[in-house]
């Protein structure tokens, strides 16, 4: 397999392409954000190209004799946080720009994988992408998933899209588009948040103490607020089971924010795919990123593990 890397981010598309322990490699990734990009070389030891995606030209693209691509577009489009412009945004156009060229190149990718948010699968971008692929002859797999359907204890719900080029000709029809359901997450032997978690100091652990003005000053906001012990979390914004009436009652629970080294291990990314949970194998993140640049990072990037599982049973089967 040969992938080209769109929208790379700091690389959870390569990792998660590792971690199928598929034949092949990754022999470009592109993406504009410089942060993010320096994020990817260190880990990788490459820069990704910082053309813009969609100015990239049929001749751009062939070059590299690609036969799959691994595609995670930004999610700002269609995040029910937004404004919901869909395909009128602006950062929608790489996308769009991807799925007009698609039919312009001689010889299109075999397989095509897309990772986005949850609304995406309501989308005219999405409607745009089916509608492309259909014509293009390829078989499509849709599917909406969380990590802890995967036995990671975190509950981030995203939309997924395989598709694998055929000879023969495809119709358009919804009802061949794949949506699966959640399935039950007791099925699965999920380990505790401590797996997971940093040993941290005193002194390190008060670099992430939720300061008491966001605690006070937020009304009925809703954290997540967990426990070491406890076998899920959510995607470290939505809350469950306290009383914030009186937001001043949350101050005696010194609670902390998690580090961005272990929302990237509930992430799922890791430097060697046989190490699981050795400590010593997480990815890292270069000394000169802040720690406000981690969350934003990793906020914008996947689940390696989701995507590994993914592309190894059923676009790469």
């Amino acid at each position: 397999i040969r992938c080209l890397e769109f929208f790379s981010g700091i690389g959870g598309l390569h990792y998660a392409f590792i971690l199928s322990e598929t034949e092949g490699e990754v022999l470009a990734s592109f993406d504009i954000n410089l942060v993010a990009n320096s994020v990817y070389k260190h880990n990788f030891g490459k820069d990704p190209i910082t053309k813009a995606i969609d100015s990239l030209t049929v001749e751009d693209i062939e070059k590299y004799k690609a036969n799959c691509w691994l595609m995670s577009p930004p999610c700002q489009p269609y995040t029910r946080g937004g404004k919901s412009l869909d395909e009128k945004d602006q950062r929608a156009k790489g996308l769009l720009h991807l799925i007009d060229i698609l039919p312009k190149l001689s010889d299109p990718p075999n397989y095509i994988f897309l990772e986005n948010v949850l609304n995406f699968e309501k989308s005219k971008c999405r409607e745009k992408l089916i509608n492309q692929l259909c014509l293009t002859n390829y078989e499509i797999t849709e599917c909406l998933l969380t990590p802890l359907q995967f036995g990671i204890p975190n509950d981030r719900l995203r939309y997924y899209l395989m598709a694998r080029k055929r000879t023969n000709t495809c119709e358009l029809n919804d009802q061949e588009q794949n949506h699966l359901e959640t399935s039950e997450e007791d099925v699965f032997n999920i380990p505790s948040l401590s797996t997971y978690l940093e040993e941290l100091n005193e002194v390190e652990i008060k670099n992430y103490f939720v300061p008491e003005k966001y605690i006070l000053k937020s009304y009925n906001f809703k954290f997540d607020i967990v426990l070491p012990t406890d076998h899920k979390c959510s995607c470290f914004t939505k809350f469950t089971n306290y009383n914030f009436e009186d937001p001043s009652l949350l101050l005696n629970l010194k609670l902390r924010f998690f580090t961005p080294e272990e929302v990237a291990r509930l992430h799922t990314f890791l430097l060697n795919p046989k190490i699981l949970l050795h400590k010593e194998e997480w990815f890292k993140f270069p000394e000169n990123i802040s720690i406000i640049q981690k969350y934003r990072l990793l906020g914008n990037s996947l689940n390696c593990s989701v995507v590994s599982e993914l592309l190894r049973y059923i676009l790469f089967l």
